[in-house]
């Protein structure tokens, strides 16, 4: 055999593992099916906020730009707060963000406030929610636009609670409970994909 032909046969030797694995990844294995870090639910494509139609309350539209400079918990709230609200707004926000430590003041509250909140509403976001960011949001326009994210298995975003990137891209969404167990799980599930983000992130 050649010293050419050996070089060959050694350069093959060497990339042939390279090659099946590509080739195994390429065809044989679902990207979609393999395990992810992230637990919430992933949104593909993003959901820009603007396409929202938030209002603040001095009536002035509340765009992407107004979310710059730091990571959103964003969530749809109706008229009322029910366990399930109560929990999601202290459990999954401000103890998560509290959570963060040194990375909390990377990381704003805002709540959606589709109807204009009855007083029990009112004395839990003044007494035990405070500091979150309030804006007003049509609910059929909240509909229309986070549908694929919630899917047919729910009738209304109401009760999501949505993460937003400084840019203004909606990419996660996660769920309230009224069972304690399962609302600090997904509080964990929060911090967690929240403390990831924000480690390698160099915005926000």
């Amino acid at each position: 055999m050649s010293p050419r032909s050996k070089n060959r046969l050694t350069l093959l030797a060497i990339l042939s593992p390279f090659v099946l694995f590509f080739l195994a990844g390429r065809y044989l294995v679902d990207p979609w099916e393999l395990p992810r870090q992230n637990k919430g639910q992933l949104l593909i494509p993003h959901i820009p906020v603007s396409d929202l139609g938030l209002m603040e309350s001095t009536d002035d539209p509340y765009r992407a730009d107004d979310m710059s400079g730091r990571w959103t918990m964003l969530y749809i709230a109706g008229d009322g707060c029910d366990s399930r609200c109560k929990n999601g707004l202290y459990y999954q926000m401000r103890q998560v963000r509290l959570a963060l430590t040194e990375d909390a003041q990377r990381v704003r509250r805002v709540v959606v406030l589709t109807r204009q909140p009855n007083a029990d509403f009112r004395a839990f976001l003044d007494d035990n929610v405070a500091g979150m960011e309030e804006v007003q949001g049509d609910l059929k326009t909240l509909k229309a636009t986070l549908e694929a994210a919630y899917g047919e298995s729910q009738s209304s975003p109401v009760g999501d609670i949505y993460l937003v990137s400084p840019d203004g891209q909606i990419f996660m969404r996660y769920r309230t409970h009224e069972d304690m167990d399962a609302t600090l799980e997904e509080a964990e599930n929060i911090r967690l994909d929240l403390k990831r983000t924000l480690k390698g992130s160099l915005i926000g």
